[in-house]
Formats: C-alpha cells, sequence, structure tokens
C-alpha cells in the first residue's frame, strides 16, 4: 500500500512539473532518428511527423485522413517562423495528430518530390515559394495549398488553424470536388505543349527583347522585387558576349555590355552581398539589392563565383576577380569540409533573430573601431547613425564601389585591413547554423567554379581543391555509377537526382580540360552512360528528374525551366551534345534530336525559363565541330594552359589523354605524342590538320579556326 501511495504522489509531483515547465520532458515525432538536419530541426516538435516513406499514405488511407505535406530546407526562414508559431503550438499539433497525416520533406534531401508539389503549389495557387504546405489525398495528389500560413488572422489571410479546419471539413463532406481537384491537376502535370505551328526561329530575338524590358536600368537585374541574382541569365549573356559577332544585328554591344556589368556591379555593392565575409545572400526584399534574406546557399555562390571569373576573363575589370576569389575564400573558410566537399547553406538567423550576424549598429562600431577606421567605414560602407533597415546598417558599396572609382592598391589594402577588423568583431557574435550536407550537385557547381578560377589565376589551390572534392564524391560513388544524393558526416545517402549526375559530369570534363587526365573524361562518360539507363525515356522523349528505380511518387518530375538554376535536363543534354559531338557517338546525338523536338514547344512559349536551352540549341546550330585533341606523356601539361590559354576560346571542344591510355574511342585512334612533347590534333567534322608539337603552329591552327567558331 505503501509503494501505491508513493508511486501515486511520484505522479502527481510530476503533472505539477509539467504544468509547471514545458521543456521538462522533450517531445519527439518520428524524424528522430533522420538524418537531415532540416528534419531534426523538427524532430521535437508535439507535431506527429513522419519523413516520406509509403507508410504514412498506408496510415492516412486507412484511416481515410488527408495528408499534410510540409516542405522546406535548413536555412529557410520562413520555414523557421512557421515551425516556431505553428508546428511548435501544442492545440496546434494535437488538431494535426487527430485530423491529418503530416509528413516533413527536406527539399534539399529530395528535389524529386519538391518538384512535383512546387509545380502543384504553383498550379493551385499562381506563385510558389517555401514552406510549401500542401494538403494531399492518400494518393499523394494535391488538392489544395500554400506557403507560409500565420498562427492567427493576418493581413486578410486566415490563420494555420482556419485553414487546417477548412481542409479537414471539405476533406469529410466534399470529397467529389476534393478528388476532381486532383484528377484535373494531375492531367495538367502530365500535359505536354506541343507544336502549334507557329515556332519561331528568331530564339535570341525573341529572349533580347523580354531582356530588355525586363531590365532594371537603375539598379540592374531583371525584375522587381523581390530581386534574385538569376546566374542563368549572366550565363546566358555572356554566351551572347563572347559570340557577339553573330547577334551584332540584334542588340547594340554597348546594350548588352551594360546589361552584364551594371547588374554584376550593383549586386556586389548591395547589400546582398556579405562584404565582410564573402558570398551572396540568397536574394533581397527590394528592388535595390539592399535589404536581403540573409540564408547564403552553396548552388548561388559557386554560378556566381564561376560567372565572376568568366566576366573578369572577358572585361578584365579587378573587382570582377576580387568578387569571384572572395566568394571562393567564404565558401574555403565557412561552408567546406576540410576542402573535400562544400556544405549545402547558413541559416539566415541567429540568435533567434534574422540577419543579426550581419547587420551592425552605428554605437556598436563607435565603441569597437579607432576614429580613423570609424572613418573610413562610414565611408565605403554609408554607415550612418539611423541606418538604413530597422535603425541599424547592411553593408553596401564596399572595395567594389573602391575599385570603380579608381582605387589604388593603398586604398585596397586600407580596405582589406579593415574588413579583417570587423570580420574579427562579427566572429564574437554567435555564427548562423551550417546545414553540412554535401550534395553532389552542387558541389558539381563549385569544382566547376573552382576550375573556372583556377584557368583565370593559375593558382593552383583551386585545382587541387576541385580533384579532393571530386574523389571524396567519388570515393562514395557505388561500383554500378550510383552516386550519392549528398554526404553528411561521411555518409553518403543515395538517393540521386538527375541535377546531381549532370552538374557532377559537368565538373569532371571541366577537370579534364584542366588537368588532361583521361580519367575524369572515363568517368564522365560512364556517368553519362548510366543517367541514360536510369533517367531516359526513349518512349517519351525526355529526361526525369527521378531515376526509373523510384516507385514512391505518383508522376514523375521533369526539369524543363531554368530556376533557381539552369535545368538538370538541360544541362544534361548539353553534355550528351558535347559528348557525342567529340566522341562522334551517334546514339548519344540522336538521344538530343529527340530531346530538341520536344522542347522547342517549350523554347517557343517560355523563353525567358528556358535559356540555357536556347544555348544549348544555338551551340548545335552553329556548331563546326571543331575538336582539339591533346595527347601528353604526363608531362609539361602546364606548359599548354600558360602558352595556349585554350579555355577561352569560344565553341571549341577539346579533351585530353596520355599517349600511354587506350581508350577505345575511334577518334582517338593513332593519336599519338610526338618526341615526349603534348601534341596537338585540331579536326573539323572529324578530318584532322596534321599533327603538330609546336605552340607556334598550333596556335596558327586555331587562329583559323577561331574565325569560323
Amino acid at each position: 500500500m505503501a509503494l501505491i501511495e508513493w508511486f501515486m504522489i511520484l505522479l502527481v509531483s510530476l503533472q505539477e512539473q509539467l504544468n509547471g515547465s514545458d521543456d521538462l520532458i522533450v517531445m519527439t515525432n518520428k524524424l528522430i532518428n533522420e538524418i537531415s538536419p532540416y528534419l531534426q530541426q523538427h524532430a521535437n516538435n508535439p507535431v506527429d511527423w513522419y519523413p516520406w516513406s509509403e507508410k504514412p499514405f498506408q496510415i492516412a488511407k486507412k484511416y481515410d485522413k488527408p495528408v499534410f505535406l510540409s516542405i522546406g530546407y535548413s536555412s529557410c526562414h520562413w520555414c523557421h517562423v512557421m515551425e516556431k508559431e505553428s508546428f511548435s503550438d501544442h492545440a496546434i499539433a494535437e488538431y494535426m495528430n487527430s485530423n491529418f497525416v503530416s509528413i516533413k520533406v527536406d527539399r534539399e534531401e529530395r528535389p524529386d518530390i519538391d518538384s512535383i508539389y512546387m509545380e502543384s503549389l504553383q498550379a493551385l495557387t499562381g506563385s510558389g515559394g517555401w514552406p510549401a504546405s500542401l494538403f494531399l489525398t492518400p494518393d499523394k495528389i494535391p488538392f489544395f495549398a500554400g506557403t507560409y500560413f500565420p498562427p492567427k488572422d493576418m493581413h486578410g489571410h486566415p490563420s494555420f488553424k482556419k485553414i487546417l479546419e477548412s481542409v479537414h471539413e471539405h476533406y469529410i463532406h466534399k470529397k467529389e470536388t476534393i478528388n476532381s481537384i486532383g484528377t484535373q491537376l494531375k492531367k495538367m502535370l502530365l500535359t505536354e505543349l506541343e507544336e502549334d505551328g507557329l515556332t519561331s526561329s528568331d530564339h535570341v530575338k525573341n529572349t533580347l527583347i523580354q531582356l530588355t524590358q525586363s531590365f532594371d536600368s537603375t539598379n540592374g537585374g531583371f525584375s522587381n522585387a523581390p530581386k534574385f541574382p538569376q546566374p542563368h541569365i549572366l550565363e546566358y549573356l555572356y554566351y551572347l558576349k563572347i559570340n557577339y559577332h553573330r547577334y551584332q544585328s540584334l542588340i547594340p554591344e554597348n546594350q548588352l555590355d551594360q546589361m552584364i556589368i551594371q547588374s554584376i556591379s550593383k549586386m556586389s555593392k548591395g547589400g546582398i552581398y556579405d562584404h565582410i565575409g564573402g558570398g551572396f545572400h540568397r536574394y533581397t526584399v527590394d528592388s535595390n539589392w539592399q535589404t536581403p534574406h540573409f540564408e547564403k546557399m552553396l548552388y548561388d555562390n559557386a554560378l556566381l563565383s564561376n560567372i565572376y571569373s568568366k566576366f573578369y576573363e572577358e572585361y578584365d575589370q579587378e573587382w570582377m576577380k576580387y568578387i569571384s576569389e572572395d566568394i571562393l575564400g567564404y565558401l574555403n573558410k565557412h561552408m567546406s569540409n576540410k576542402f573535400i566537399g562544400y556544405y549545402a547553406a547558413q541559416d539566415a538567423d541567429s540568435e533567434g533573430e534574422e540577419g543579426k550576424y550581419y547587420i551592425w549598429e552605428f554605437n556598436e562600431l563607435k565603441d569597437k573601431l579607432s576614429n580613423n577606421d570609424l572613418k573610413m567605414a562610414t565611408k565605403v560602407f554609408s554607415l550612418s547613425k539611423k541606418g538604413n533597415f530597422e535603425n541599424k546598417n547592411i553593408l553596401t558599396k564596399g572595395l567594389v564601389d573602391i575599385y570603380e572609382n579608381g582605387g589604388i592598391q593603398e586604398n585596397v589594402d586600407e580596405f582589406n585591413n579593415l574588413k579583417a577588423h570587423l570580420n574579427n568583431i562579427r566572429n564574437k557574435k554567435e555564427q548562423p547554423f551550417t546545414d553540412k550536407k554535401i550534395i553532389t550537385s552542387w558541389n558539381g557547381m563549385t569544382i566547376t567554379a573552382l576550375i573556372q578560377n583556377y584557368f583565370s589565376s593559375s593558382k593552383m589551390e583551386y585545382l587541387n581543391q576541385a580533384i579532393n572534392s571530386t574523389q571524396y564524391i567519388l570515393n562514395n560513388t557505388k561500383n554500378n555509377n550510383l552516386i550519392p544524393r549528398y554526404i553528411i558526416n561521411d555518409k553518403p545517402i543515395y538517393s540521386p537526382a538527375l541535377e546531381d549526375y549532370a552538374f557532377f559530369i559537368e565538373s569532371l570534363l571541366k577537370l579534364n580540360q584542366a588537368t588532361l587526365n583521361y580519367k575524369w573524361l572515363e568517368i564522365a562518360i560512364l556517368l553519362t552512360n548510366t543517367v541514360i539507363d536510369l533517367y531516359w525515356d526513349d518512349k517519351s522523349g525526355y529526361m526525369y528528374e527521378s531515376s526509373k528505380d523510384a516507385k514512391d511518387l505518383f508522376v514523375r518530375p521533369k526539369s524543363l525551366y531554368d530556376n533557381p538554376y539552369t535545368s538538370s535536363f538541360s544541362k544534361m543534354t548539353e553534355i550528351l551534345y558535347v559528348l557525342g559531338s567529340f566522341l562522334d557517338n551517334p546514339n548519344y546525338l540522336n538521344i538530343v534530336q529527340k530531346i530538341m523536338n520536344k522542347m522547342i514547344p517549350y523554347i517557343d512559349k517560355i523563353p525567358l525559363h528556358t535559356l540555357s536551352w536556347i544555348k544549348t540549341l544555338e551551340k548545335i546550330n552553329y556548331d563546326q565541330k571543331y575538336h582539339l585533341f591533346i595527347i601528353h606523356e604526363d608531362k609539361d601539361i602546364d606548359l599548354v594552359f600558360n602558352k595556349l590559354k585554350i579555355n577561352n576560346i569560344p565553341n571549341l571542344i577539346y579533351f585530353g589523354k596520355s599517349n600511354t591510355i587506350d581508350t577505345g574511342y575511334q577518334v582517338f585512334k593513332d593519336k599519338k605524342s610526338i618526341d615526349g612533347i603534348p601534341t596537338f590534333y585540331l579536326c573539323k567534322s572529324y578530318s584532322c590538320d596534321l599533327p603538330t608539337n609546336s605552340f607556334d603552329d598550333i596556335k596558327s591552327q586555331l587562329k583559323n579556326a577561331i574565325n569560323n567558331l
């Protein structure tokens, strides 16, 4: 009896403690064993979250409940807001647990799932964004969707609780309507654009008309608020610039230069750029690049480092080189796994406040800087007592402004000293959370950026970092050429999307061009064949974002459009054409032809979102099949790049290999090095000039060829 009395007393005591403390016992849900940092951020919610699998849908079907699907990522500010406001609220969680089956998805872990449901969200609402909040039938088909829902009625938007109640009511009493919406949506997702007899051949002209109309002549860039860097547009303009002789009748060159230079200059002087630590934030809420959402994404920074470096080679403006290398400095210092892989993202928030790590109070700097440093900081960063953001300062202008105003090396040195001082002060703050997923596709982009910066600077550390990161991914690739979607804490997760193969293969091709090591080209070809096997559907004429082995989706998603970066389908098509053209591979080229026939209606109707497709189409149409083979004895390779600068020659496809390797490809047959010196074979349509190991001779051959490229 005494034991029972003691037990009852203990229960009462625990209940009293629970009533007085919400955090005595940490609640967990089914996300607790997930490896994704984003899913872990929700593992202690009172919402009974499931990770994506068949099980929650089976439960939903068994109990006839709708599914609530929430998709986000770890550095998403509004994802954090909704987690704190709604998913941590016990009353809301109780209602969700009683009436819904709830699933959490990390879009960076499963981009194929995100692709399907983001397209559904846009179809249902007319816009998209994260967190993506969708309500599904137990058959995975959406019937209602939104993004962020507030905890209370706000600015004409109903609260999340009201949304939940309304959806539940409709699901119980209006099943026919819900099923009809789902059927229409699925039909729309499977609908393809078809030729309407109005095919245009003026694709570049059409894009330039729209780009000049959308160009912000005051602030640069191609939209109003919110404003994104849109590196795929910059890549397209770069292609037009280096091939300007083809397009000079469509746009004055000074106008093309203005769109390029003004855009990248204004961006790099705005608050969207981190002038102390380096790197771009994801976007700004205004049109003049001042006030960002402060998350930093690896893909943005890799692509922007790459394009700034290319523009540096084209325009020879030192500030362009500074930005491209400053981004890499940020990635190596804050986003690198000891230079053998790069992390996915850094959060916008720290200490529970968005942007706190990046913004400055004037009096804070007044207390910590000397009078001279404060005076300089005020000038170069446009500091003021009233600030430019909630009485605080987001730093703007920076070193690019100094360069553009004729700054001498002394000014640059003074700036760098001030920057280092401010960096030391800032590093004493709590730093934003870093999502340490090493995503294959985004690392492919980063490897490509490292190689491009190696070409423009000749700094071997960039090439070594590219090789180390490549080898790290290959070390985690299975024998059947299955690459990881991502690696975290040295654990690979194998759910690769088409984008992982496409951008990683691109980096392997660039690595061969930087080292002339055939190994990288060979692996690229092997992975390309894997892509054809797993992602290409000859019957439909599409490559899908998900593998044919993925059975957990109600449709297979396609990456048709450039958003927020080049379409993976487009990137893979370009790779197939480059390899098909160089290797004289009819299978690759036939696939490319089928794909381009499918894509013409999309290019005609949606040109600004298919710029990468137009670029590939232009490459195909103008291709003279000039190919350069470089055969060597594993020595004097650096001389090739020092003397030729072949990476700068537009539209020239070149690859290299050692004399000792037999590739088995006909195009390499009988191509040998002469006298142990790197030897060049310049071919047009597979008919080659006489081989030469003279740099003067190959320069002359290339000069004659360039006029036709």
